[in-house]
């Protein structure tokens, strides 16, 4: 498979959409706390409403599809994928991508504006302030380390089929 760009934003954005769903039920389920549309949305604002807003826009359309869904069907063409192995080859991706957001996981009170840097933080709470969520966001549940690993997982698998199918 080559590289296309509106097959790979479109397979993007599909597996962006059933990763968040994935990460919504775990966490309506009590199996996490981590909100990754707020963590995202709140680096922008601090208003709550707001900030799932555009964290939900940057999550599926800036990062799942544009960032992540070029960047999968670059690997595909690169990796010189057939369009029947972009599912494994996808998920492959996906486990590779979830090591690194888990432990990139660990560097975010570094740089976001509105996360404690650490989690007994002794200043008092902003209107809007998330918990630091450590390595694979062990903070946030011990659902949430493999979480991260299998929604990324997901991710690749359901943009490899996509991806092939409409290549």
């Amino acid at each position: 498979m080559g590289f296309e760009f509106w097959p790979a934003v479109v397979a993007g954005f599909c597996g962006a959409l059933i990763m968040t769903v994935m990460m919504v039920m775990m966490r309506s389920a009590g199996m996490t706390r981590m909100d990754m549309a707020l963590m995202q949305g709140a680096m922008f604002t601090g208003e709550e409403t707001k900030a799932r807003a555009m964290g939900m826009f940057t999550h599926l359309v800036i990062m799942g599809a544009l960032v992540f869904g070029m960047l999968y069907a670059a690997l595909f063409a690169l990796f010189d994928t057939s369009a029947g192995n972009a599912w494994w080859v996808g998920g492959l991706i996906g486990v590779v991508h979830g090591l690194i957001a888990g432990m990139a996981m660990a560097m975010m009170p570094a740089m976001h504006p509105r996360m404690r840097k650490t989690a007994a933080a002794q200043e008092p709470a902003q209107p809007l302030e998330l918990d630091p969520p450590g390595m694979f966001a062990r903070n946030y549940g011990s659902a949430t380390p493999p979480g991260i690993i299998m929604g990324h997982v997901v991710y690749g698998l359901v943009v490899g089929v996509v991806y092939a199918v409409l290549t």
